[in-house]
């Protein structure tokens, strides 16, 4: 039952640090972001966040954000319940919103609210100087 109102809270804790992306995605719809020192601050903080590289599997090869888990955009309908229920989904690309963008619109037109996108996708992560899975 602990885990239940802290989920709740680090859910509110991302919330308040998603903001909308810029205007000019296709779709229309706003996409949820939030940047590479934040979602750093929620890990470290051991919140309940799960990133999910949505780049083709040559690049999630390459290098990827720690513990981070492949989901190709290729994939995304076919595989989509193995995207946790709690906790945050933190999507990214290769180095913009938009090509996670699709997958975000895609997962909360299909009752998912917990999902949001890293700015600047593993670009901006590598940029920051964070940890770099390989």
């Amino acid at each position: 039952m602990r885990t239940l109102p802290r989920v709740g809270l680090a859910l509110l804790v991302v919330l308040a640090l998603a903001r909308p992306a810029a205007a000019g995605h296709a779709w229309g719809a706003p996409v949820l972001t939030i940047d590479a020192d934040s979602l750093q601050q929620l890990a470290r903080e051991g919140r309940s966040v799960v990133a999910v590289d949505v780049r083709p599997q040559e690049a999630f090869r390459a290098g990827r954000l720690p513990g981070a888990q492949s989901l190709p955009l290729t994939a995304l309908t076919a595989r989509q319940r193995e995207l946790p229920d709690g906790g945050l989904v933190v999507l990214y690309g290769a180095d913009s919103v938009d090509e996670a963008a699709a997958a975000f619109r895609y997962l909360r037109s299909a009752g998912r609210t917990n999902v949001v996108v890293l700015e600047g996708g593993f670009a901006a992560w590598r940029a920051g100087g964070f940890e770099v899975e390989r």
